[in-house]
């Protein structure tokens, strides 16, 4: 009994001594955080142009971070406005590669839509790139330091359906005149159109040509198929065309700013000039940290803001036009792309 007792401890004693063996051959993976990649970008400087759309505008690429064992690790660009701290930055998915190329229709759509950048205007942007084990190991995630960057988006021109205004104003041309456009595809037009002389004679064309169409007068509002339109008096005007019920209506437009940033506040208009060369609207204008509107003709009944700060007069969503800091500004508004319209507010 004695015997039997002996070897079931000896084997217990065993079986201890294997498993205490295992475990000192147990091999435990820990991650830990290497340093942050390096990010660089092989063009720091942009300016954006239309012409380039398709081709490849900038190159972002880094160097792999080193978590202590192989692993599948995701790379995140972050691109922001310089001073925003990254805040809320545009993320793009990188995934495993150690770099990411964008057309130049790519980034600037980016800028445009996401950083809501100002087209025409260069604007100082930050870049940088973040390696990540997954949504279960942030605290992993490592930092590079930040990329400086210079970019200037263009303006994206939305073609809209249009008709065409050629008259005694421009040579009676149509494939050279003015057009109005549907912005909502529902048959009624609108532009802006600059009538030099105190009496201007026009039509309305469905084509850049004579061969599809053209609507002259019906009498006084209406459309008709003789005969040419009359507008008395020189200046800016809105021109209105329903093609539905064949009308058509003229208002004179002189625009000028106004706001809690303006000196008059928002009760008294800061005229601005219209210069027929470039087809803007121009002032320089002392302003202080506030909000501003553009409007016409000292009156509420036509005004445009900006409430996405993408550049673009609003003409839907009539929010207002953020100014962050006091100083003197060169501010311009062009109304002459029909359903494009265009503005800029430059500090000195």
């Amino acid at each position: 009994m004695m015997k039997y007792r002996s070897i079931s401890v000896l084997a217990s004693l065993m079986a201890i001594a294997v498993m205490s063996a295992c475990e000192k051959d147990e091999i435990k993976t820990i991650a830990t955080p290497g340093s942050a990649a390096v990010l660089s970008v092989n063009q720091p400087v942009l300016e954006l142009n239309s012409v380039n759309a398709e081709k490849e505008a900038v190159v972002f690429s880094w160097t792999p971070v080193d978590y202590g064992f192989a692993s599948v690790i995701s790379y995140t660009i972050q691109l922001d406005k310089k001073g925003n701290n990254f805040q809320k930055p545009v993320e793009i998915n990188a995934g495993s590669t150690l770099k990411k190329g964008f057309t130049t229709s790519e980034i600037n759509g980016l800028m445009i839509n996401k950083l809501k950048l100002t087209a025409g205007q260069a604007a100082d942007v930050e870049a940088r790139v973040i390696s990540s084990l997954g949504t279960s190991a942030e605290r992993m995630n490592t930092v590079s330091a930040t990329q400086a960057l210079s970019i200037k988006p263009y303006f994206v021109v939305i073609v809209y359906p249009a008709i065409y205004v050629p008259g005694s104003h421009q040579g009676w041309a149509p494939d050279k005149a003015p057009k109005l456009v549907s912005v909502k595809d529902d048959k009624k037009f609108e532009g802006y159109v600059y009538f030099p002389d105190e009496t201007t004679e026009f039509k309305f064309t469905n084509a850049p040509n004579w061969n599809e169409g053209d609507y002259g007068s019906g009498g006084p509002g209406k459309l008709g198929t003789s005969g040419n339109l009359t507008q008395k008096g020189s200046g800016y005007y809105l021109l209105k065309a329903d093609l539905n019920n064949s009308t058509w209506s003229s208002l004179k437009t002189i625009w000028g700013v106004l706001g809690s940033a303006t000196k008059g506040g928002w009760d008294k208009d800061q005229d601005l000039t219209y210069d027929p060369k470039t087809g803007a609207w121009t002032a320089e204008v002392a302003l202080t940290q506030g909000e501003i509107k553009f409007r016409a003709n000292d009156d509420w009944t036509l005004a445009y803001g900006d409430g996405n700060a993408d550049g673009v007069p609003d003409t839907l969503d009539n929010g207002n036009i953020k100014v962050d800091a006091a100083g003197t500004y060169i501010i311009s508004l062009n109304l002459g792309n029909a359903g494009n319209y265009t503005y800029s507010i430059t500090k000195k």
